[in-house]
């Protein structure tokens, strides 16, 4: 696996721990220059797992760029955790990713009363193996809880548009008060992958 080197604490602590203790062999490296990639990738890699923005500190990898350079190593799918953007304002599987995964506890749910996650993809390979291991583990959510999450996806976009507004306004107001030293959000302008962003 070839990770993100700036990734959610608990995806970190999984990879570093927890992964590795099963003989998974994980390679952490700065995708900000999705070329790193090239550098890291290994005969036996099976997996680029990319989260972007990163929690907390908003570094952005470019999706296109990495599923690009994915195209001549057909053995490598990437993963892409679009908990922070949600399929509101980023689709990954549309920048050539092979699998998106969410945190649905988060921004679909909206509510803070649900614990579940999702797996998307639009590869039959992938989704015929993930199917097969969803049955045989039984990981399956409650009817409840998928109608909560549910409901939340029905004002998904206005929430998100007011987060990415109230975001901005507080940003800008940070970045111009005297006694902050630095903002970073990657809508300023002065965020050094604002271009990226605004794609």
């Amino acid at each position: 696996v070839v990770c993100f080197d700036d990734v959610y604490g608990g995806t970190n602590r999984y990879f570093r721990t927890c992964a590795t203790k099963m003989g998974i062999e994980v390679t952490f490296a700065d995708l900000r220059d999705p070329m790193n990639l090239l550098k890291v990738l290994k005969n036996n890699t099976k997996m680029v797992w990319l989260e972007t923005p990163t929690n907390p500190t908003m570094k952005l990898v470019d999706i296109a760029a990495v599923a690009k350079i994915l195209k001549d190593y057909p053995n490598v799918f990437s993963v892409v955790d679009n908990t922070f953007m949600s399929s509101y304002f980023q689709m990954p599987l549309k920048l050539g990713a092979d699998i998106a995964m969410h945190s649905l506890t988060k921004y679909m749910n909206g509510h803070s009363d649900v614990v579940m996650g999702a797996i998307v993809t639009n590869n039959e390979e992938i989704h015929e193996k993930m199917k097969y291991l969803q049955n045989s583990l039984g990981c399956v959510p409650s009817p409840f809880d998928c109608y909560l999450v549910n409901r939340g996806l029905k004002t998904l976009h206005v929430r998100m548009e007011r987060h990415m507004e109230n975001g901005l306004a507080i940003a800008r107001h940070l970045e111009g008060h005297p006694l902050v030293e630095n903002v970073i959000y990657p809508g300023l302008e002065s965020h050094p992958q604002h271009e990226l962003a605004k794609r």
